[in-house]
């Protein structure tokens, strides 16, 4: 039987699929993307190495219960040793963050409950419990949760008002992307290979400074080998979304405080052209400009292998760069207007939410 997904269920699917740590529910998330897709269940079966029955049942709990009912997994193993009470215990202990390995949650429960596990049987618990390992999120704690809390909310308004033509919006940032220096990164080898990449002088660097619009997922750039990026070239940047967009009367712009935004060849040209609003976010708050993730994609994309010349790590940003629709399901999860904002100001507006 075909399966048809609503866009927006289709992009809460992407979503699960890429934040589950659970291989399990993984596999019926993707099943339901690609009969949704057209396969049939026979070929998701065999994409997925079970049987066709199983993806049967699994395509029957979504049309019967729902995407929440799909995602919950009623048989999470045997916790062990532990009782339900030490278990809730252990997760509120390792939810502060205080654990760096295995090894410390099991020196841990054997001090405070008086229970033997190695490191290995630690290891082996976690998933059971709902536990995986993360990488911790930073932030600028000389944020101001205040100032962060008013950008959130003049951003809704904007958003409101925004509608992709007459009033446009864009988070405008720059990217410095150095030859030789930004090339190195981690892999698989065997064990004991050393694995040699060369690197430059560090003198080298592409010049980006790019905007990326939330409302319809428009990104463009200017790029830059010789020139720094300055007060002209933000101008430059400013008249090419002008004729890219002759209809639209309001361009408004989330930038951070980097000088050239502030120079007088911009001022004077603004002042000409009064339908551009620049909107300047708090400091220290790279977290609130969403194009900083697209940076992140392109870091991920374009500088996991070695490129012997800077015209290769050119031509490797360009192929990122240039053709985004290869990346439509990362982005759809990445560019999300939910922003990561600083623990209090976080607490402040959960509060508001609540009252």
């Amino acid at each position: 039987m075909a399966l048809t997904l609503e866009p927006q269920v289709r992009q809460e699917i992407e979503r699960l699929r890429h934040k589950t740590h659970d291989k399990r529910i993984a596999q019926r998330l993707s099943a339901l993307l690609w009969v949704a897709d057209g396969k049939t269940q026979l070929e998701a079966a065999n994409l997925l190495g079970v049987t066709q029955r199983q993806v049967r049942k699994w395509l029957r709990l979504f049309r019967t219960a729902g995407l929440e009912a799909l995602c919950t997994l009623h048989h999470r193993g045997d916790p062990g040793n532990l009782h339900p009470a030490q278990i809730e215990r252990l997760k509120a202990e390792i939810a502060t963050g205080r654990f760096l390995t295995a090894q410390q949650i099991s020196d841990w429960i054997d001090e405070t409950f008086d229970v033997r596990y190695t490191a290995r049987g630690a290891r082996d618990l976690l998933p059971r419990i709902g536990v995986s390992y993360h990488k911790a999120t930073g932030f600028f704690w000389k944020a101001n949760p205040t100032k962060q809390n008013e950008f959130i909310e003049n951003y809704e308004q904007d958003k409101a008002e925004a509608d992709g033509r007459e009033t446009r919006r864009y988070f405008v940032d720059a990217c410095h992307p150095v030859w030789g220096v930004e090339l190195l990164y981690g892999c698989w080898l065997l064990v004991g290979q050393r694995f040699l990449v060369g690197v430059g002088g560090g003198r080298k660097r592409l010049n980006i400074l790019g905007g990326y619009c939330p409302d319809d997922h428009e990104y463009l750039d200017i790029r830059l080998t010789r020139d720094n990026i300055n007060g002209q070239q933000f101008v430059n940047f400013l008249r090419l979304l002008r004729a890219r967009h002759p209809e639209t009367t309001k361009f408004i712009l989330y930038l951070d405080n980097a000088k050239y935004y502030h120079a007088a060849v911009v001022k004077d040209w603004l002042a000409r052209h009064p339908e551009f609003q620049l909107k300047f976010l708090p400091a220290y708050s790279p977290n609130l400009n969403l194009i900083e993730r697209m940076w992140k994609l392109l870091r991920k994309k374009a500088f996991t292998r070695w490129h012997k010349t800077f015209e290769a790590m050119e031509e490797a940003v360009g192929e990122v760069l240039d053709h985004l629709e290869d990346y439509r399901d990362e982005l759809t999860t990445l560019m999300t207007e939910k922003f990561q904002l600083h623990p209090q100001a976080k607490a402040v507006s959960d509060h508001a939410a609540a009252a």
